[in-house]
């Protein structure tokens, strides 16, 4: 639960719900609350009726700009129908050590595991693969042993692993759609209408839970089984402690069947307006919020309402307007049982950071309705913080307010008691206004505190790049680095020591841009983009950021792939960018496919390969030193169209590398890059979703 110290306990009761005022009811014109806040807080529910009352008015609002809508999108083609229809342990002598011994996970923050389909613990290797879990030995480094194949219900999207308490958490995603016939979560989660031929769903997506002992790795026990209504976005892991970060926004039938009342009511728009909001009232609370599903050992399950003591696990932040629910679900994987603990904030969708003692949520402070009535209102950014430094709980500490809107995960950091975040702001363009002017582009860095009350801004440098748009942005320690795009790549770098006066210092423009900054040595910043002067190749560059005022390119690599195009999951997962300090070598994908037309047929042609880089971390040159290729894993079949078909990651282990692709692992010697292991895996298809009950 977020814990309420004496500030949050006063916020509760001085500030209270209800937190919307609705005007010109009769009209049915949009919200009345129009106040540009430049701060805000959560507040914490003191009863279920008033989130009740809340996520009605926020469902409301949202279905009048759609009905308010209707003539814009009709003058363009009409609106679209959305209705629903039919082996051993491993060894305990800490012998082999990450960052040492072998690569892990190419986390944001030390020590802050983040979830990803592939981890290792030096010993073995384990990957998400199609509907399966696969753990592979590693007796010694270059070998591979086929341990253990284990089938996860859904689609398995990433997992954490607990290698000193042997324990995998599997995190899978269930499309509702696509539940059998049987399967007891189809009626907990959807309904028919009156003849049996439509089905009807609450949400569209349920996130799973997989709790398993691999404490033997041949034979992986099942611990626990949670299931969410929402999506999973991301989870972090300190020590043993796991906290999860979902997204959910229930639909109610008349979030897509108010146009079937709009046609009855001869398109009188205030008249439809008037049902919908009966509709709407009659909604329950149950039928607006998330639910947890747990199977039990006897394979029933028991359903989890959310709505507990008086709602008080839900937050609003004040003078945002939303109705989705974004989850923080926080559990231990210590002992043979699974306590998890959920609290949730009523948002927009949120970005997720962690360091190993705060937790940060970001998240567009209003929704995008909101825009349709008061378009000329900025993008604002709402940033949540929680302590987390205390396995198990997360105790809420402030809010605080930023105009723009962030890139991803990196746009967000925090040291020493001050979050620093970069923004764009001018990114979106009302264009559903005829008059509306595109805004111009420009970015901004905010130093933000906790000043005792909420999080204030304390620093604030803007007027970067006006123009352009962040594409990376990177900070480590009292420095930050920004990339910007349009039709050049500048490169600022900024000095964050004095947080009350950040500034930009240094500026370097070349062609194209970085999607991902990567620090590997004092003064030197490696990255990977996009070179736009050049059939927009994939690029990795070295920049000298010694001289924090004049930075300057050491060197430029051009990665080309087969028919000079092709794609790099590292573009935009730095996951699978993996560099290793100890060898100075980058490993990164590099993909693409074509077609070849025979015999009055095509078929398709693969380039799957992992791309290794010699990287001098002192003079800044880099080299290409060899390509490891899984494309004959793919050709082996020309008439099968693979969904996946990057070596999507590797690890570095002692003299040599694994490749890890859809189809297979692969072990190499460094020296020469030759495969000396492999273990072929059947790859992901469409039909890999699986059940049971």
């Amino acid at each position: 639960m977020f814990l309420l110290d004496g500030k949050n306990m006063r916020r509760l009761y001085t500030t209270l719900i209800p937190l919307l005022v609705v005007s010109a009811c009769d009209d049915f014109d949009g919200p009345g609350d129009h106040v540009q806040a430049k701060t805000t807080q959560l507040i914490q529910y003191a009863s279920c009726s008033d989130l009740e009352t809340d996520l009605k008015q926020m469902v409301k609002y949202e279905i009048w700009a759609d009905i308010d809508q209707i003539d814009y999108w009709n003058s363009r083609g009409g609106l679209e129908d959305t209705a629903g229809g039919d082996g051993a342990g491993a060894p305990n002598d800490g012998g082999r050590q990450e960052g040492v011994d072998y690569s892990g996970t190419n986390n944001q923050e030390q020590g802050v595991d983040e979830a990803d389909f592939v981890k290792t613990d030096g010993y073995h290797i384990y990957t998400l693969n199609g509907n399966r879990l696969h753990i592979m030995g590693v007796p010694l480094f270059g070998e591979l042993t086929a341990e253990s194949v284990t089938k996860i219900e859904g689609y398995p999207r990433q997992m954490l692993l607990d290698g000193a308490n042997n324990r995998v958490v599997v995190f899978s995603q269930i499309n509702v759609y696509s539940l059998p016939d049987g399967h007891p979560l189809k009626r907990l989660v959807g309904w028919q209408d009156s003849d049996d031929t439509n089905w009807y769903w609450r949400i569209k997506e349920l996130s799973k839970i997989t709790v398993l002992d691999v404490s033997d790795r041949s034979a992986p026990k099942l611990m626990k089984e949670v299931f969410y209504e929402g999506w999973y976005q991301t989870a972090r892991k300190v020590d043993s402690s796991i906290r999860l970060s979902g997204y959910s926004m229930i639909e109610p039938a008349i979030m897509y069947g108010w146009y079937k009342i709009y046609d009855d009511n001869d398109h009188n728009k205030n008249r439809t307006k008037q049902i919908v909001a009966s509709y709407v009232d009659a909604l329950k609370l149950a039928d607006l919020i998330p639910q947890i599903y747990v199977r039990m050992p006897d394979g029933h399950f028991e359903t989890n309402s959310l709505s507990q003591a008086s709602c008080q696990s839900f937050y609003r932040p004040t003078d945002s307007h939303a109705r989705g629910i974004s989850s923080i679900i926080s559990f231990d994987v210590l002992g043979d049982t699974l306590h998890w603990d959920a609290d949730h904030v009523v948002s927009n969708w949120t970005t997720f950071y962690a360091s190993k003692d705060r937790l940060i949520l970001a998240e567009p402070a209003h929704d995008w309705w909101w825009y349709w009535w008061y378009r000329d209102d900025l993008d604002q950014l709402n940033i949540h913080s929680f302590d987390i430094s205390v396995p198990g709980q997360t105790r809420y500490e402030g809010s605080g307010r930023v105009n723009g809107l962030i890139a991803d995960q990196f746009s967000l950091d925090e040291e020493a008691g001050a979050i620093r975040v970069a923004t764009t702001t001018g990114f979106f363009w009302r264009w559903w206004a005829e008059d509306a002017q595109r805004p111009e582009l420009e970015n901004h860095v905010f130093v933000l505190e906790d000043t005792g009350d909420q999080l204030d801004i304390v620093g604030h440098v803007g007027g970067i790049a006006k123009g352009e748009r962040i594409m990376s942005s990177r900070f480590i320690g009292d420095k930050g680095y920004l990339v910007t795009y349009r039709y050049i790549d500048p490169l600022f770098t900024l000095d964050l020591s004095d947080r009350h006066n950040p500034k930009v210092v240094g500026e370097l423009e070349v062609p194209g841009f970085s999607t991902y900054l990567h620090p590997i040595a004092d003064g030197k910043l490696l990255s990977i983009g996009i070179d736009s002067a050049q059939r927009w190749r994939t690029q990795v560059s070295m920049f000298d950021v010694s001289d924090f005022a004049n930075p300057k390119l050491d060197a430029a690599l051009p990665v080309e792939a087969q028919n000079s195009w092709g794609w790099s999951e590292a573009l935009y997962d730095h996951k699978a960018f993996q560099y290793w300090a100890p060898k100075q070598l980058l490993a990164i994908p590099q993909s693409t496919y074509a077609y070849q037309y025979a015999n009055g047929s095509y078929t398709y042609q693969y380039l799957s390969q992992l791309v290794l880089v010699n990287v001098d971390a002192t003079s800044g040159a880099l080299s290409i030193k060899g390509r490891i290729d899984h494309s004959p894993y793919y050709d082996e079949n020309p008439n099968v169209y693979w969904r996946y078909v990057d070596i999507r990651r590797s690890i570095f282990m002692g003299d040599f590398i694994y490749a890890i692709s859809d189809k297979a692992v692969t072990a190499h010697r460094l020296t020469d890059l030759a495969t000396v292991a492999e273990q072929k895996l059947p790859g992901y298809t469409d039909t890999d979703y699986y059940w049971w009950w």
